[in-house]
């Protein structure tokens, strides 16, 4: 049997996307080793970096294996590789349910977070807003609280009351729970989101979802640490 691939992801302790890569290897307890890239500071932009992700963006999840190195980039697609390779046998299990309808519903939920709402909040649009003389606060919470609109709707169908989908806990959550967080960072009322706020609040109390989030980080500043 060939040895499992070792992990090293690329983070900042504030994206959300990376924090639902964190957030994932921290339930299964997979290892994995860490490199920073400060947003602020443009690490991301550097040419040593874009040379393993173009879009310039984290996270990036480095895997080694067989005495071979390949770079994923995506969130979405790295919990999804995470979830097949190491999911099985790890202590939460894999979080994607079993049947394909179940999959499906799944992923619409995960793709409204990070297809229609991350990347209108993220900093490279809110720098983009801010240059065209935009106020990207107001932008940032106008379009999360149109994602939040939609999500609470697809929340209502499907979640449990708990969790995202269904009664036990799937990729979804993983994506939910760093997309609240920047919501609240955005002034958004959560109150008027009764099922999203219940499961935000189900689910950010769990410890692995704690050891994950952007309060708790190395790269997190002393001044914003929980």
């Amino acid at each position: 049997m060939s040895p499992a691939p070792t992990l090293t992801l690329y983070t900042y302790f504030r994206s959300s996307a990376a924090t639902r890569v964190r957030t994932l290897l921290s339930l299964q307890g997979t290892p994995y080793e860490s490199e920073y890239i400060h947003l602020l500071k443009g690490d991301q932009r550097s040419a040593s970096y874009t040379s393993l992700n173009p879009s310039g963006a984290v996270p990036t999840l480095k895997v080694s294996e067989n005495g071979e190195e390949w770079y994923l980039t995506q969130s979405a697609a790295i919990m999804e590789y995470l979830d097949a390779v190491f999911g099985p046998s790890s202590k939460c299990g894999s979080l994607m349910p079993a049947s394909e309808k179940g999959k499906a519903l799944v992923r619409s939920i995960i793709d409204v977070l990070v297809c229609d709402m991350q990347p209108l909040a993220n900093l490279k649009t809110l720098q983009r807003v801010k240059g065209m003389g935009g106020d990207s606060e107001v932008w940032a919470k106008e379009v999360n609280e149109a994602g939040l609109q939609a999500l609470e709707g697809l929340l209502k169908k499907y979640s449990g009351g708990k969790f995202a989908y269904g009664d036990s806990l799937t990729l979804a959550d993983v994506a939910l729970a760093p997309q609240m967080y920047t919501c609240l960072r955005f002034g958004a009322n959560l109150a008027d989101y009764p099922t999203c706020a219940a499961v935000f609040k189900h689910v950010s109390s769990l410890p692995e979802f704690i050891a994950a989030d952007w309060k708790h980080q190395p790269d997190t500043p002393e001044e914003l640490r929980a």
